[in-house]
């Protein structure tokens, strides 16, 4: 009977154990999912700033260069 016990309880154990690492496993990446999102919103921000100012210089070099890097970041951000 006893042996019955402490064999559950071993098996309980592990089965645990055997859990919780599948959960740190799932939030380590989930994290790294999350991370690489974060660096693609940015990376997506900044190319539209380029191109702003890109076509602000076309237009007025200058004052049309700040003014479409303004633009391009408004839009990078609300889109």
């Amino acid at each position: 009977m006893s042996y019955s016990l402490l064999s559950l309880a071993g098996e309980t154990k592990r089965s645990a154990m055997q859990g919780l690492r599948d959960a740190a496993q799932r939030e380590t990446q989930r994290e790294s999912k999350n991370e690489a999102l974060k660096q693609a919103a940015k990376q997506k921000t900044m190319s539209a700033v380029g191109s702003g100012a890109a076509i602000g210089t076309m237009v007025a070099p200058g004052l049309g260069t700040a003014v479409g890097a303004a633009a391009g970041y408004a839009i990078g951000e609300l889109f």
